[in-house]
């Protein structure tokens, strides 16, 4: 059988569902390795995977001052972070990849999407590799709005202008990731990437998303798949922290801001709690994983309003199980794990592609959004009053739940994988209904 490596940020959210599939090859009879640094050890082994640690001394971390003084007037460093990241992460990707797939005698790769260098890694070792959309897509499409805006699908010549616009400005914000790695290409005699979606697997690239939540597509290639959440139906941690004998009974709200103890969730905490305060419905409030930082922004949150259920750690799939409602930043995981059971949502979108899956859910109909900043608890309350209130947003998770079932999950993914990486041939779409709505 064959050996494939596995190539994704560090984070969670990337490695479960990517994950996932190489669970599904491993069962399969297939070896799969992660290669990545040390800190994804603790998900890696959660994984049951084996991982080639890389060795990062000597590359540097890249410094922008200019940047985070440009981004950082108009409240957006993050931008920065994830700009240097994704640099960082192509050095690393384009000086350790090539020796360790040689190493392992690796035959194919699975690529995130959001590790671009990833995918000319492999192609400079001679080794086929699908793209794994962990994340929403970048692909660039003209009546598409970019994943990263919180622009609503719409019609027309002005809708297409910003659209192509919002292309534009990514295309130059991760122009310092594409000059690092056309400089790599010119070095091994490689053409030069142009665009961003020229990094994309020419043989198969695997959605998370379903057909119904995502925005309308026409001009997908034919090589994209929608397949559905990949890591939805994992196992779930240890609860037994959970005090599950404090459920009393009424609709369960579920909240998660996720697992990192942002500064910015703080007072959105507080307005969590206030907008809940007095409904007949039980508040869980998940604060995440918390470290020494986060046990700072613990002390800075102090009493919040009304007497809902408050704790750190959250067994997120059990309590989704039970729920009615979920009030979420609109991770993509979490947002397909709700969507798996059927659970609506408001959607309170904190930065990057959580804007756009925050629109996206607004567009299927399965829930409803809201400024993570600028919204008041009554315009909270409002909403969440709606959305557990009124019939058809459960209705439409519950058509999107089997929608997102039919489409095949990690199963289906590994067997896009094991064709392409097996045959180097492109897999293509056999029906509408994978690819386009």
């Amino acid at each position: 059988m064959a050996h494939y490596a596995m190539i994704c940020p560090d984070e969670a959210g990337h490695l479960l569902p990517v994950g996932a599939v190489g669970r599904e090859l491993v069962r399969r009879g297939h070896r799969v390795t992660v290669l990545g640094r040390a800190k994804s050890a603790p998900i890696v082994r959660q994984l049951d995977l084996p991982l080639h640690e890389f060795d990062v001394r000597g590359i540097r971390y890249p410094l922008a001052p200019l940047s985070w003084v440009a981004f950082g007037l108009v409240g957006a460093s993050w931008l920065v972070v994830i700009r240097n990241l994704l640099r960082f992460y192509a050095e690393e990707i384009l000086r350790l990849v090539p020796r360790a797939l040689e190493e392992l005698k690796v035959d194919g790769v699975l690529v995130d999407q959001t590790v671009p260098a990833g995918g000319t890694a492999a192609e400079h070792m001679g080794r086929p590799y699908v793209t794994v959309c962990s994340a929403l897509m970048w692909n660039e499409e003209p009546d598409v709005p970019p994943s990263f805006t919180a622009w609503a699908c719409a019609e027309g010549r002005r809708a297409r202008w910003r659209n192509r616009l919002g292309y534009a400005a990514f295309d130059w914000y991760v122009g310092p990731v594409r000059r690092k790695i056309n400089r790599w290409r010119a070095a091994w005699n490689m053409p030069p990437i142009r665009r961003i979606g020229e990094f994309d697997s020419p043989l198969a690239q695997i959605s998370q998303l379903c057909e119904g939540l995502d925005f309308p597509r026409r001009r997908l290639p034919d090589t994209v798949h929608y397949v559905g959440s990949l890591a939805a139906q994992r196992k779930t941690d240890d609860d037994h922290q959970f005090p599950w004998e404090r459920l009393d009974g009424r609709p369960l709200i579920f909240a998660s801001l996720g697992t990192v103890p942002f500064p910015a969730n703080v007072p959105v905490y507080r307005k969590i709690a206030e907008a809940c305060a007095g409904l007949d419905a039980q508040l869980v409030l998940a604060l995440g994983r918390w470290n020494e930082a986060g046990d700072r922004l613990r002390n800075r949150l102090g009493h919040l309003p009304g007497n809902h259920l408050v704790v750190d750690f959250a067994p997120q799939l059990a309590l989704l199980d039970k729920a009615s409602l979920l009030v979420t930043h609109g991770g993509v995981n979490t947002v397909l794990e709700a969507i798996c059971r059927g659970v609506p949502m408001v959607v309170l979108p904190r930065n990057g592609d959580h804007l756009g899956m925050a629109s996206r859910i607004e567009h299927s109909g399965a829930g409803l959004r809201a400024s993570f900043r600028r919204c008041t608890p009554e315009e909270l309350r409002r909403l969440i009053q709606r959305v557990l209130s009124e019939d058809g947003f459960r209705q439409r998770a519950r058509e999107l739940q089997k929608t997102m079932v039919a489409a095949g999950g990690a199963s289906r993914a590994a067997d896009i994988a094991e064709e392409a990486l097996a045959t180097r041939r492109p897999v293509r779409r056999t029906s509408r209904s994978e690819g386009e709505s």
